[in-house]
């Protein structure tokens, strides 16, 4: 029975760490590619260099997947509609290769592998299938795509609000010695890295076709929705309407942002060990069970293989949600 035992375990161990490779070889192959695009305009061209890694063939691969499934999925109105939700996504887009309807591919292909893989695993325990674990592993992988997507929409925005600074001490620079608006917002995103650069490559273009600039930095906050680039709208606005000199306009634009990034920083710094503290309560049931699990492997079988069992799981999922809601009201700090 060990042995058993022992030979199934080694086997969960193996499928899980091929999987843990597979990400890995994913996520670093995203982190290559955009390492090579930073670089890629001070590097040389090797045409005669064509081989692709296996990295980079897998990569592609899973590209290919996703385009190929997406004609599938173009045909449902319904999912052509959802997929409208993810389009505020594709801002940071490089060279619009992803469109919305691909996340949607994207969300059914992690599903399915979820899917696979739970039926590989009872394939080697030789356990009974099990309809709601099955339900709950789909579940949790369709939407496990969303908090990805979230979070790195998130990350390119506060990227988006560290680097919004640069590019107003630099046009502001380039206002005080004597550079118009066409040839400031050419220089921030000529020597500024993306998402900034791709934001003021779209305000540039806006300008060459005759929209005026306050209606510019409006489309601008419209698609990153940052509270400094509104400050800017506001501004600019108020300066087509009344008049005034523009190097004015952006000295006060410039003083406020670096008031308003030190106040940011102070709150950060007073709020820090709220949020550690925040994290580490909702976290700590989960590492109770976890470890729970792994010292008695059978302890939750009640709870999963009975019906008042799914009950008593409803209970405690309802439980934990208000635990995680009571415990950020108690830690939230009111910004005044």
């Amino acid at each position: 029975m060990n042995k058993q035992v022992l030979t199934v375990t080694m086997s969960q161990i193996i499928i899980c760490s091929i999987f843990l490779i597979l990400v890995f070889i994913v996520v670093k192959t995203l982190f290559s590619i955009k390492s090579e695009r930073r670089i890629k305009a001070f590097a040389l061209d090797d045409k005669t260099q064509d081989d692709l890694s296996i990295a980079d063939l897998f990569l592609k691969f899973c590209l290919n997947s996703i385009k190929i499934f997406s004609k599938s999925l173009k045909k449902s109105q319904v999912l052509n509609d959802y997929a409208k939700h993810f389009e505020k996504y594709l801002i940071y887009n490089d060279n619009q290769t992803f469109k919305s309807i691909d996340y949607i591919s994207l969300k059914f292909l992690v599903m399915f592998g979820i899917q696979i893989l739970y039926v590989i695993s009872l394939s080697i325990k030789y356990a009974a299938f099990s309809l709601p674990v099955f339900l709950i592993g789909s579940i949790i992988g369709f939407f496990s795509v969303d908090f990805i997507i979230i979070w790195l929409y998130k990350n390119h925005k506060k990227l988006i609000e560290q680097q919004l600074l640069q590019a107003i001490v630099m046009m502001n620079s380039a206002f005080k010695s004597g550079k118009n608006i066409l040839q400031a917002i050419s220089i921030v995103k000529k020597e500024l890295p993306s998402p900034i650069k791709d934001e003021f490559s779209i305000i540039y273009t806006d300008l060459t076709y005759g929209l005026d600039i306050n209606v510019c930095f409006e489309r601008f906050y419209n698609r990153v929705k940052v509270e400094e680039a509104k400050y800017i709208t506001s501004s600019l606005s108020l300066l087509s309407k009344t008049g005034g000199n523009i190097v004015t306009v952006f000295n006060m634009i410039e003083k406020n942002f670096y008031d308003r990034l030190k106040i940011k920083n102070e709150l950060e710094a007073l709020t820090s060990s709220s949020k550690f503290l925040y994290r580490m309560l909702i976290s700590l049931p989960i590492l109770f069970i976890l470890v729970i699990v792994a010292m008695n492997p059978t302890y939750f079988n009640p709870l999963i293989s009975t019906k008042i069992g799914y009950i008593i799981d409803l209970a405690i999922l309802v439980l934990y949600v208000i635990y995680i809601m009571i415990i950020k009201r108690m830690m939230r700090v009111e910004e005044v």
